[in-house]
């Protein structure tokens, strides 16, 4: 097991996906929800996958998101088919929903939140937790 735990963020992190048509997309998926089939537009930061497998090898990778994981876990699934360079995959379910809007408590990882390092476009979501 590795020392340190790398906490990822999912949209506008390492990808930007919409629901809107995107000619330039890299890839697309199809989402069901509000019973009907959405295709999911996707573009991925440049050289992600060269990201991933490098901080792979160095950390242990956790994406904690706060999408739903009926989107995400299709997402993570493209990103990381073979469930290599990911080990844990957090989604919304296990956010804490308050003032409108969901954060992300980090004690749930069950590890000493000095050997975590997190990479998020709003780390404000975090959860400060008594430690």
């Amino acid at each position: 097991k590795k020392h340190i735990t790398l906490v990822l963020d999912l949209d506008e992190t390492l990808v930007h996906s919409t629901l809107e048509h995107c000619d330039d997309a890299d890839f697309t998926f199809p989402v069901f929800f509000d019973m009907k089939e959405h295709t999911v537009y996707v573009k991925q930061r440049p050289y992600l996958k060269v990201f991933l497998e490098r901080v792979a090898e160095m950390f242990e990778i956790v994406v904690f998101t706060a999408s739903q994981s009926i989107y995400a876990e299709k997402l993570l699934d493209i990103l990381d088919p073979e469930r290599k360079l990911i080990s844990q995959r957090i989604y919304r379910e296990s956010c804490i929903f308050s003032d409108g809007s969901y954060t992300k408590d980090l004690t749930i990882l069950g590890v000493e939140l000095a050997k975590v390092a997190i990479i998020d476009n709003s780390p404000q979501v975090f959860r400060r937790s008594s430690e």
